[in-house]
């Protein structure tokens, strides 16, 4: 059993999962009418015939994207105005023009995504900062595209990239860890878990600062309602028609939504902390939501699961210090899960007792996902070694 190493799937310390480059801030000529769509976007939806203004766009040109950041750009404008084409009306759409549809197609499988909204162009790429050279972290840096706008909507993005930038030394020590295992070096491991231990208490920390510029109310009725995917959706039995896609057919498609459970911090730690999940629907989702990650983050998540076993060598070793410092991450793990569930009850359950609006039994993920934030995080509680 091989230790995963990060630099094998473009993670570095310094930015984990985000990209080690700024993300591109436009597109190349060719392109400057869907591009400026989005920048306009928070201006267009306060505006009359959304939905017309999208269909008389121009063909998206596909051969005018220049390397791999203008092709993430690419997929965020689309996203983001494929989600505002769904959302920016009180019925549903149940079809997506080709002008818009074919290219998202096309884009997400240059990314090795579907077409709809997902965690790495909502919150991985994009972001700008505004001192160059200053830190990638919540009073540095703006949102690249919004819905809406705001500041609720902005912080609640901000939070997320936060997360990702400084989860990149969590990445590093889950390969220490690994390496230290292969190497039966108990005092390296010690080291790996306790850098391991304090990045993850640097993320629970930004998490935290969640109500300080986001508020329910607003987040509920502002800045939710966009990010529904067309899963489990009772407005959209039969999913939604990609016109022009060849390839679906003309079956409607059925994608869940954005939501935090498809960042790959989670799943890494699960993985190099031997937290497991019961084989039951809550674990299938969580699988599921890999399809809609970056495909080398999947990648690095299975190289993960697939390397040294950390729980055997603590389990085996029986070295108090060693044992104490792995079950704080295990808890940390568990503490950041049970605040999303604080986060669910005050963001979105209570704001549905008190004013029904979108969807509130189940998320924009598409799952009843009060039950599923609750077993998540007892599930976590139970697998400290004791």
């Amino acid at each position: 059993m091989k230790p995963a190493k990060i630099a094998d799937f473009g993670i570095t310390e310094e930015f984990g999962y985000l990209p080690s480059k700024d993300p591109a801030q436009s597109l190349s000529p060719g392109n400057e009418e869907w591009d400026q769509f989005g920048k306009d976007l928070p201006k267009l939806l306060m505006s009359t015939n959304f939905r017309a203004k999208v269909k008389a766009l121009p063909k998206f040109n596909i051969d005018k994207l220049k390397g791999e950041a203008e092709i993430q750009r690419a997929m965020l404008v689309l996203s983001y105005i494929g989600q505002s084409y769904q959302w920016s009306e009180n019925t549903p759409a149940t079809v997506m023009p080709a002008n818009l549809a074919l290219p998202w197609y096309e884009v997400g499988k240059l990314v090795g995504r579907p077409p709809i909204l997902s965690y790495q162009s909502y919150a991985s790429d994009n972001w700008r900062r505004f001192d160059k050279n200053g830190p990638i972290e919540c009073g540095n840096i703006g949102l690249a595209q919004c819905f809406l706008g705001g500041q609720d909507e902005e912080w609640f993005i901000l939070i997320h990239i936060d997360i990702e930038k400084k989860a990149g030394k969590s990445l590093k020590a889950i390969e220490d860890a690994q390496a230290a295992v292969a190497a039966n070096d108990a005092d390296q491991l010690e080291a790996s878990l306790t850098k391991l231990r304090d990045a993850l208490a640097l993320m629970y920390q930004v998490l935290g600062r969640m109500p300080e510029r986001c508020d329910p109310y607003i987040y509920f009725h502002r800045v939710r309602p966009y990010i529904f995917g067309w899963r489990n959706n009772p407005s959209l039995p039969d999913g939604v028609v990609y016109e022009g896609v060849d390839e679906y057919k003309g079956v409607g498609q059925k994608f869940r939504g954005e939501t935090g459970a498809q960042s790959a911090i989670i799943p890494a730690m699960d993985g190099v902390l031997g937290i497991e999940h019961e084989r039951d629907e809550l674990r299938e989702y969580l699988m599921e939501m890999r399809t809609y990650m970056p495909p080398k983050h999947v990648a690095f998540i299975e190289a993960v699961e697939a390397g040294p076993s950390v729980r055997n060598f603590v389990t085996t070793t029986k070295r108090t210090s060693l044992t104490s410092v792995f079950n704080e991450c295990v808890e940390l793990v568990a503490s950041f899960r049970a605040m999303h569930l604080e986060y669910a009850g005050t963001y979105i359950h209570a704001q549905a007792q008190a004013t029904p609006g979108n969807p509130s039994a189940v998320g924009t993920g598409g799952t009843p996902f009060m039950t599923y934030l609750r077993k998540h995080r007892d599930e976590t509680k139970k697998q400290t070694i004791s």
